[in-house]
């Protein structure tokens, strides 16, 4: 699968796949909101993007995400029996 690049500064690509299988991008950078501010940005393949950390401004936002992350990861261990491990 060929990605588009997004134009973001500080651009970059992880790629893992979605739950049909297809190879999907994971892209993070900065870029600008629709106030002009800059902003650090995640996308998951071509759709839209969600602000993870406004330039200036403490937000909970990133840290939720890695808690979630963290959690979730937990969970898929734990029912598949891979807790410890």
């Amino acid at each position: 699968m060929e990605m588009q690049e997004r134009g973001w500064r500080e651009e970059r690509t992880a790629w893992t796949t979605d739950t049909t299988g297809q190879a999907v991008p994971v892209t993070t950078g900065l870029t600008r909101d629709r106030n002009g501010r800059l902003v650090a940005v995640l996308a998951i393949g071509v759709g839209p993007s969600a602000i993870m950390y406004p330039a200036g401004r403490s937000d909970s936002f990133l840290a939720n995400l890695r808690v979630n992350i963290a959690s979730t990861v937990a969970a898929l261990d734990e029912a598949t029996g891979q807790a410890g491990q």
